[in-house]
This record gives structure tokens, sequence and C-alpha cells, in this order.
């Protein structure tokens, strides 16, 4: 193979994505586009929803198309308090018009609190 002359694009990818997010006190705690009762929430420039964050992040990073960060940076006041299933809805739109298609997501959620299989 020349190295000069790329090599064809795998037939699929995969991309890992991760967001952490502290608990607070005066904040609404949402987790997949979900309101969880809960006394605090998560500490973010947007809802800080922390699994449509790893998701957004993951789809970005398997279509190249960098990180969660670079797209909707929090030094961008647009994004204040951003409903994070708008930013995910962007990371598709840009992930597809590159010519991926989402075949499968599987996403895990690690945190003491709040409980959130009564939720699933």
């Amino acid at each position: 193979m020349n190295p000069l002359i790329p090599a064809a694009p795998l037939p699929f990818r995969i991309g890992q994505g991760f967001d952490v997010h502290r608990l607070v006190d005066g904040r609404k705690c949402v987790i997949g586009g979900v309101d969880i009762p809960h006394e605090k929430g998560l500490l973010g420039h947007s809802d800080a929803d922390v699994l449509l964050h790893a998701i957004t992040d993951a789809l970005l990073g398997a279509a190249g198309l960098g990180d969660i960060g670079r797209l909707f940076p929090d030094t961008d006041a647009t994004y204040a308090g951003a409903d994070s299933r708008e930013l995910l809805r962007e990371a598709v739109r840009r992930v597809r018009l590159t010519g991926w298609q989402i075949g499968n997501i599987d996403a895990t959620v690690i945190c003491e609190q709040p409980k959130i299989t009564p939720h699933a």
C-alpha cells in the first residue's frame, strides 16, 4: 500500500464517550433526558446530562468530528442551560452529513445517587 494514498474507510466505526458531573445543590438532575427527582442535580454549563453527553461524545468521535467540548464549548453562552437532547440531535445531524449511520448505542450509567433504576 502506498502511504501517500489514503486507505479506504472502514465499513463501521465505534465511538467511546465518557462524561462526569458533580452533584450539587440547586440544580435539576437530568439523566438520559429524564428529570430524576433528587435533592441535588448535576453541575454543568448545559443541563449536564451525563448520559446524553457521553453518547454525543461517542458519536462525534466515531465520525471523526472531534468531541462534545469542541462542538458545544462551555465558553459559549449559547449553550448555557442547553437541553442535551438538542445537542445530541445536532451531533446526529452532523454524523449523518458525513455519510455515517448509527447502528447501535450501548451505554452504562454508574452512580451511587440518585437511584435511576425506577426511571429506566
